[in-house]
C-alpha cells in the first residue's frame, strides 16, 4: 500500500505542472475569468445584493482570489443545492469541472488580468429589482427594530395595497431592507381587515406570531423569498390575482443576532400586461400529516429518513418545488409515481443547507396525473457529528417556528391540469443561469404546428425584434422588427401556416442581448 500510494504521489506531481502549463498559463481574467463571475457571482455580489462583497471588477475579484478558488471547489459557491445529475431547472446557477479548474489555475498562477481591453462589461442589473421598473411598490410603514437577544423571531406586518380595481400579477418581488437579520419570507394575502385586528391588540409596528398569521387568510402563499432567489415571472396567462381592498401579509423570520437592528422592506408588484386566464397555487403538499413513520420526531443522537406519501387526487400541473427545513435536515428527494408506474423525479438535495434554500421552477410544465403517488424522503441528522447542531449534547428535537427546531415541508406552484400543458416548455437551455437584466424568453408550445407564441421578459423598456430561423440560420419570417416594448412579460404570435416540419429557433434580439430558442414543428 505504501508503494501505490507513492506511485500515485509521483504521478500526481509529474502531471500537475504539466497540467499547469497546459491550461493555467493561459487562463486570465479577461477572457476566462470575468465571465465566469459576471455570470455566476455578479448578481448576488454586488452593491446591494445580498452578498458581504461584490465582484465587479478585477480588483475586487483578485483581492478575493483565494476565496474564490476554495468555495468553487468545494461546490460551496455558487449556491446551487439541487442535484444535477437528477433533474434540471430554470436560473439553475453551477460550474462545471472544467469552469471550476479554470479558476483554481489561474489563482495558482497568479490571478494574470490579461489584456483589460478585452473584458467584458459589467452587467447591466435594475436598481432595486432583479426584474426591472415595478408598477407597484408595496413597502413597511415603517422601520421594526429587531432586538440582538439572541432569539428568532416571526413577526407580521400589514402592508394594505388601495389599488382602485382587482389587478392581475404577472411577477411578486420581496426585497429585504436588511439582509443581515431577515432569513426568509412568506407573503399573505387577505381582504378580511382580521390582520389588523391582531396588529391593533399587539404593541408595536406588527404583531409576533408563530405557526401562520393566526387566522386562515384569503391566500397563505401569495409570494415568499429566501437570500439568493431569483425573481420571475410567471408564464404568460398565468399568475395571480390581487384585490382592490386587499393587504400584504409579510410574515417575516428575522433570524437570531446579537445585535440590535432595524428593517424595513418592501413588495413589488409587477401587473400582467396579458390577461390571466389561470391562477397559480402555493401549497405545502408534503407535511408531517403524510408521514408513513410519523410522528415528526427527531430523537437525539440518531440520523432518521421520513417518509412522505400522498395520492393526488386532480389532474395537476406544477411549475416549482420548495423543499424546506432547518440545521439537522441533511438531504431530501421528492418524486411522483404515476399509476402506471412512471417516476416523475421532481427534486433531490443530497446536502441541504439552511442558508440555501429556495425555490426551484422547472423549465416546462409538469403534469402529475390524477392517482399519482407524491412522496418524499428527508434526511435529519440530530447526532454531534453534525456541525449545525443547534444543542450540544443533540436533545430530542419536534416541530417549530425556531431555527432551533424542525420543519419538514415542500411548497408547489400548481394549477388545474389543462390538456397540452406537458407541451409547454419555457426554456429548451436546461441548467443555464438566467442572469438578471437579461431578456428572457420562450417558446410553446414546443413541438407545435399551425401556431406557436413567443413569450418574453424585458427588465426595461426598449426595441424588440423576433425572428423565426431555419436550421441553417436563413431568416423564414420576421414576426416584429424593432418594435418599441414596456418592460416586463410579452407575447407575440409565432404563425407557423406553410412552414414545413422540421427543426427551427427563434431568435430575439434587443438591447438586454439575443436569446435563440429551438422550435420543433411538427
Amino acid at each position: 500500500m505504501k508503494y501505490l500510494f507513492s506511485f500515485f504521489l509521483l504521478a500526481a506531481l509529474l502531471a500537475g505542472p504539466r497540467a499547469q502549463a497546459q491550461t493555467g498559463a493561459q487562463v486570465t481574467f479577461s477572457q476566462h475569468i470575468a465571465p465566469l463571475v459576471y455570470q455566476h457571482c455578479t448578481p448576488c455580489h454586488r452593491t446591494g445584493e445580498v452578498a458581504p462583497f461584490p465582484l465587479t471588477n478585477y480588483a475586487e475579484v483578485s483581492s478575493h482570489g483565494q476565496t474564490i478558488k476554495y468555495v468553487t471547489g468545494t461546490k460551496y459557491m455558487p449556491p446551487w443545492k439541487p442535484d444535477a445529475n437528477y433533474r434540471h431547472y430554470l436560473d439553475e446557477n453551477t460550474l462545471t469541472a472544467i469552469e471550476i479548474q479554470q479558476i483554481r489555475d489561474w489563482v495558482d498562477n497568479g490571478m494574470p488580468q490579461g489584456n483589460a481591453a478585452q473584458t467584458p462589461p459589467v452587467p447591466t442589473f435594475p436598481s432595486g429589482s432583479q426584474l426591472g421598473t415595478p408598477d407597484l411598490v408595496v413597502p413597511m410603514a415603517q422601520k421594526f427594530t429587531h432586538q440582538g437577544n439572541g432569539q428568532d423571531m416571526y413577526r407580521i406586518f400589514v402592508l394594505p395595497v388601495n389599488l382602485p380595481a382587482d389587478r392581475d400579477i404577472a411577477a411578486i418581488e420581496f426585497r429585504a431592507g436588511n439582509k443581515r437579520i431577515v432569513h426568509h419570507v412568506i407573503i399573505g394575502m387577505d381582504t378580511t381587515r382580521q390582520a389588523q385586528a391582531l396588529d391593533a391588540a399587539d404593541p408595536g409596528y406588527g404583531y409576533t406570531r408563530f405557526g401562520g398569521f393566526g387566522f386562515s387568510p384569503l391566500e397563505e402563499v401569495f409570494g415568499a423569498w429566501v437570500p439568493g432567489m431569483q425573481a420571475r415571472f410567471y408564464p404568460t396567462g398565468m399568475g395571480k390575482k390581487l384585490y382592490r381592498r386587499a393587504s400584504l401579509l409579510l410574515q417575516v423570520h428575522y433570524g437570531p443576532n446579537f445585535v440590535t437592528q432595524t428593517d424595513s422592506s418592501v413588495v413589488n408588484i409587477f401587473f400582467a400586461r396579458q390577461p390571466v386566464t389561470r391562477f397559480v397555487q402555493t401549497l405545502p403538499a408534503i407535511s408531517p400529516q403524510v408521514l408513513t413513520n410519523g410522528p415528526f420526531v427527531i430523537p437525539a443522537n440518531q440520523v432518521k429518513t421520513f417518509h412522505a406519501q400522498l395520492i393526488v387526487p386532480v389532474d395537476a400541473t406544477v411549475l416549482s418545488v420548495s423543499p424546506h427545513a432547518h440545521l439537522l435536515s441533511k438531504s431530501w428527494k421528492v418524486w411522483a409515481v404515476k399509476p402506471n408506474g412512471d417516476t416523475i423525479r421532481l427534486v433531490k438535495i443530497n446536502d441541504w443547507d439552511f442558508r440555501w434554500q429556495g425555490t426551484y421552477r422547472f423549465t416546462g410544465l409538469q403534469r402529475i396525473p390524477a392517482g399519482s403517488r407524491l412522496m418524499a424522503d428527508a434526511t435529519y441528522d440530530n447526532t454531534a457529528n453534525n456541525p449545525r447542531n443547534p444543542n450540544t449534547p443533540p436533545q430530542p428535537v419536534t416541530w417549530g417556528e425556531s431555527t432551533t427546531a424542525e420543519m419538514l415541508l415542500t411548497y408547489f406552484e400548481l394549477l388545474p391540469y389543462r390538456a397540452g400543458d406537458e407541451n409547454i416548455v419555457l426554456s429548451t437551455l436546461p441548467g443555464v443561469a438566467t442572469t438578471p437584466g437579461t431578456v428572457q424568453m420562450a417558446v410553446f408550445p414546443n413541438p407545435s404546428s399551425g401556431s406557436a407564441a413567443v413569450s418574453f421578459q424585458l427588465g426595461k423598456p426598449g426595441p424588440v425584434t423576433v425572428s423565426l430561423l431555419d436550421a441553417t440560420g436563413r431568416v423564414v419570417r420576421v414576426l416584429t422588427r424593432e418594435k418599441a416594448y414596456p418592460a416586463g412579460p410579452q407575447q407575440v404570435p409565432l404563425p407557423l401556416e406553410n412552414v414545413a416540419a422540421g427543426i427551427y429557433f427563434v431568435k430575439l434580439e434587443s438591447n438586454e442581448g439575443t436569446r435563440n430558442e429551438k422550435l420543433v414543428v411538427k
